[in-house]
């Protein structure tokens, strides 16, 4: 594997584990607009992934 590569796959790994942590603080906070924006980070992170998966 590249450089390039290598980075893409540690990228990944990071944008998916931000994803899963953002799920699981979704699960801990009762404030709903604090709810919505780790829903929105979520989303985001998987978007970026998808993207990085696709390079």
């Amino acid at each position: 594997m590249s450089n390039k590569s290598e980075a893409n796959d540690n990228l990944l790994k990071v944008k998916l584990a931000l994803a899963e942590k953002c799920d699981r603080l979704i699960q801990t906070t009762t404030s709903v607009p604090r709810r919505k924006k780790l829903t929105n980070q979520v989303a985001r992170f998987r978007r970026q992934a998808a993207n990085i998966a696709r390079r």
